[in-house]
């Protein structure tokens, strides 16, 4: 049975979302997500729909909206958070500009595509070229970063090794904690000023999510 994104919108989760309520904007960012979800996700279980959405309410902020790494306003400020964050990790520093194009390949979008490969792969998948890789802000675009989050996880573009999201939602399991895997390898990462860690936090919101999906396919 079809989803209707109106009951979704009108039993929004918010008790799951530190009652955070439903804005134009994250309207807007679940619009998007829902067309890349019809086009990329048809016959899976939503179960996997719904953990998209955790995915990118979480990696947004609850903006529902594509972002820069560090939630900077601008390339610059992107680049100055990330250079500054390598340094206090001791790595290598992954927002330097490339060589050849001049762009930065930190992390943008509704899920943190970062690196060079990872925007050039993106761009063949979604039959973009190098469309991505020459210009990486084109992810910030809704539609663009929707249809970047869906076929990543559709895929399993993300980590490979961990599987596409099939290994974690079928109409006979729902594996809410270990999806964080597919994304980020942070799962059982606390952090500061919560109790839960951040593959059990994200759970919670995808279950939210799962529950108003499910009203809205009765």
């Amino acid at each position: 049975m079809a989803t209707s994104r109106k009951k979704f919108f009108d039993n929004f989760p918010k008790n799951s979302l530190d009652n955070k309520p439903l804005t134009a904007a994250r309207e807007e960012g679940f619009n998007a997500i829902f067309d890349a979800w019809d086009k990329r996700g048809a016959g899976l279980d939503v179960g996997g729909l719904a953990y998209a959405f955790a995915t990118a309410w979480h990696e947004t902020g609850a903006m529902m909206q594509p972002v820069r790494e560090g939630f900077a306003k601008s390339d610059a400020g992107a680049i100055a958070a990330v250079t500054k964050y390598c340094a206090k990790q001791g790595i290598k520093n992954y927002a330097a500009p490339d060589v050849g194009t001049g762009k930065s390949y930190y992390g943008r979008g509704y899920v943190q595509l970062t690196f060079a490969d990872n925007y050039k792969t993106m761009g063949k998948t979604l039959g973009l070229a190098d469309a991505l890789f020459k210009d990486p802000d084109k992810v910030l675009d809704p539609e663009i970063g929707a249809d970047i989050l869906v076929a990543g996880m559709v895929g399993g573009l993300f980590r490979p090794a961990k599987g596409p999201i099939t290994k974690y939602f079928t109409a006979d399991t729902h594996n809410w904690l270990d999806a964080r895997d597919m994304i980020n390898g942070d799962k059982n990462v606390k952090l500061k000023g919560n109790t839960k860690t951040n593959g059990q936090m994200i759970a919670d919101y995808g279950k939210g999510f799962f529950a108003a999906l499910t009203l809205a396919s009765a």
